[in-house]
């Protein structure tokens, strides 16, 4: 079977997106099929292993769109700054009066640009991509035909792509969702935006031969909106990369890990802050350390709480040093948005954890599926409230004398990686299957209907 992945994100960018079609095009590639990439030239740190033979992957530039705002942006914030580095005169104009106190984020300036971004940038920022991964794959697809195309996203800008290709080829393509797209609770585009969004989703979608979808929830929330049948595969954890969990022993602090990005306003720290706060003297009994984020996005808070010397930032490590950090860990700290509309998301960081066998500490969304999973899978505590997060931290401690035990190998059972991509294997099979008629709408149920 010829596949071609399409996927802005690609090793060695060090980003989860590129992890997951990284693992899949490696996958696909030692499984004997035929596999291409077509991929930007990402400016991301390039940390990442690359899996595939680099003769297999395309890869291309890329432009920046609509950037001619920032300048624009940055002259009107250098006008506030000195405008408002000396006294205000009474006879200045209101526009100058208006606008010094908010030299940090004008109001007007914002708003200009976030709705000039969302006329110029459609479907998304990545939009300057698509000239060139066409002109690409064109040059690709005249000498070699694949099977079926497979278009990772976001950015959806692979999915215009795909869609395109696809139409002048006669290929049968899938339209992959690690984030769903309108729908996506984290989307802030203005209200116009979102329904010339609802149109151009809809109209790619219509030719897509299947979709997948990284989780249940939001498998089932896409075939709702446009009747088509969804497959879910989710993220899993590669078992090559899994590193031993650290032997239980004593020590004299419990050693709290976070790995990743945060996102202020959406996944906060504050109530383990608040909970640590709560310990009395076992306080000094816990350490909570953040690769990745800045101290601005972190410190901050935990000055607010008055445990700032408890919580540490260091800075970002790569893939497999990250993995290594979180089987050392005692306990994992996995942030979400306490929100049910964050009930579907599922992260790739949480297929690390469970990998790590380590306990995950939870913050976040209590009746989602993400917390659903945590607690099946006793793989940890999942609580929002300071005084839960203390007591859980009290037990923790207590176990110090002969230290935290690693979770049971069964935690990660049926989520590696291979086990959901044999899903994707089966998908494009069928999907290829000469009996089926043009047009057909394929999802994993009728795989595995139809299997013997």
């Amino acid at each position: 079977m010829r596949v071609l992945l399409i996927s802005y994100w690609f090793p060695p960018a060090n980003t989860m997106a590129a992890i997951r079609i990284g693992k899949l095009a490696k996958f696909l590639h030692e499984a004997g099929h035929d596999v291409r990439i077509l991929a930007a030239r990402s400016p991301e740190d390039p940390s990442l292993a690359v899996e595939v033979p680099e003769e297999r992957i395309v890869r291309t530039d890329y432009r920046e769109v609509g950037r001619i705002f920032e300048p624009i942006a940055y002259a009107v914030k250098s006008v506030a700054a000195a405008l408002k580095s000396r006294p205000t005169a009474k006879s200045e104009p209101a526009w100058v009066q208006g606008i010094a106190p908010s030299v940090s984020h004008p109001p007007v300036v914002s708003g200009i640009r976030r709705h000039y971004y969302a006329l110029i940038q459609m479907p998304d920022n990545h939009i300057g991509w698509r000239r060139y991964a066409l002109a690409a794959g064109r040059r690709l697809m005249t000498g070699w035909r694949p099977d079926a195309i497979v278009a990772s996203a976001p950015p959806f800008t692979c999915l215009v792509i795909a869609r395109r290709l696809s139409r002048e080829f006669r290929v049968p393509w899938v339209a992959e969702f690690r984030d769903i797209w309108v729908d996506n609770p984290y989307n802030t585009d203005p209200v116009w935006r979102q329904y010339i969004d609802r149109l151009i989703e809809r109209r790619i979608l219509s030719s897509a031969a299947a979709i997948v979808s990284v989780t249940p929830v939001w498998s089932a929330l896409v075939k709702r909106q446009y009747g088509h049948p969804v497959t879910t595969i989710l993220n899993g954890f590669a078992e090559e990369d899994r590193v031993d969990p650290s032997p239980a022993t004593r020590t004299d602090t419990v050693l709290i890990v976070y790995t990743g990005a945060v996102y202020p306003g959406y996944r906060d720290p504050s109530p383990l802050f608040e909970a640590i706060a709560l310990l009395g003297d076992q306080r000094k009994c816990i350490e909570v350390l953040f690769y990745g984020p800045s101290e601005e996005e972190v410190m901050p808070l935990a000055e607010r709480h008055r445990v700032s010397d408890r919580v540490f930032v260091r800075a970002p490590v790569g893939h497999s040093a990250s993995l290594r950090i979180q089987a050392a860990a005692d306990v994992l700290l996995l942030m979400q948005w306490n929100n049910a509309k964050d009930e579907g998301n599922i992260p790739g960081k949480f297929f690390e954890y469970i990998a790590a066998r380590r306990p995950i500490l939870m913050l976040g969304y209590e009746h989602g599926i993400l917390a659903r999973m945590v607690r099946e899978r006793c793989a940890g505590v999942v609580a929002n409230t300071p005084l839960e997060i203390a007591n859980q931290l009290s037990r923790w401690i207590a176990k110090r004398p002969t230290g935290i035990p690693a979770l049971g190998r069964s935690v990660a059972a049926g989520l590696s990686r291979s086990e959901q991509y044999q899903k994707y294997e089966n998908l494009l099979m069928h999907l290829l299957d000469s009996s089926m008629p043009p047009g057909t709408k394929v999802a994993l149920d009728d795989v595995e209907q139809s299997a013997p």
